[in-house]
């Protein structure tokens, strides 16, 4: 979930960009800026969004779409599907956590297939994770296939006696390969460099 964080420094609170209804260019904009933010991945779902993919300009809370209070702070870019499927409303799901807050990857993590809160008894946390549904069904098949891809491909590249350096080089050159960073990370120990190195090539859709 680290796609959720938020900077400050946004090109769409330097540029003042408001998502309007029906006002298509300025949405398109929005969504690119994010996309780009998120280094092309889905802010929810963390897959890397294809450029066949539909995504959309998501409001996390729905209840400000098209308010005053409607902002930068609210906006993702996920993926059509992860958009349609998350919960409409947000209020079952109360008190829970600010998706961009400072300390959510200190609070959460991922293990046996889905998100957890580090602290069985952070509440905040767990509301988030089920507000979100990054742990629902559909999202846990595609994970643990991308993963048990990736697996077998680092398995080969081993036994071929490539250096791990080369495997982490090849994922870089292909984003998609990439998806599902944390459980990636969590069963290959993927460093954070490799997202480092990806900002400075991949054009976000």
């Amino acid at each position: 979930m680290r796609y959720l964080k938020k900077v400050p420094t946004s090109e769409i609170v330097q540029q003042n960009l408001n998502y309007k209804k029906g006002a298509t260019v300025a949405n398109r904009k929005i969504r690119q800026i994010l996309s780009a933010e998120q280094l092309g991945f889905c802010a929810y779902s963390e897959r890397f969004l294809r450029p066949l993919d539909a995504f959309d300009v998501e409001h996390f809370d729905p209840r400000l779409k098209h308010t005053d209070q409607d902002s930068y702070w609210n906006w993702y870019s996920v993926l059509h599907w992860v958009n349609q499927h998350k919960a409409k409303k947000i209020e079952p799901f109360e008190p829970l956590l600010a998706p961009y807050a400072d300390d959510l990857m200190t609070r959460i993590r991922y293990a046996e297939g889905i998100f957890v809160p580090i602290d069985p008894n952070d509440h905040l946390v767990q509301n988030l994770i089920d507000f979100l549904g990054v742990n629902r069904p559909e999202v846990y098949e595609e994970r643990r296939k991308h993963v048990r891809r990736i697996v077998a491909q680092q398995n080969l590249y081993m036994t071929a006696g490539w250096s791990q350096e080369t495997f982490w080089d090849d994922l870089v050159d292909d984003p998609d390969k990439l998806s599902f960073f944390s459980a990636l990370q969590a069963e290959l120990g993927l460093p954070d460099e490799l997202l480092d190195r990806l900002a400075t090539i991949v054009d976000a859709p």
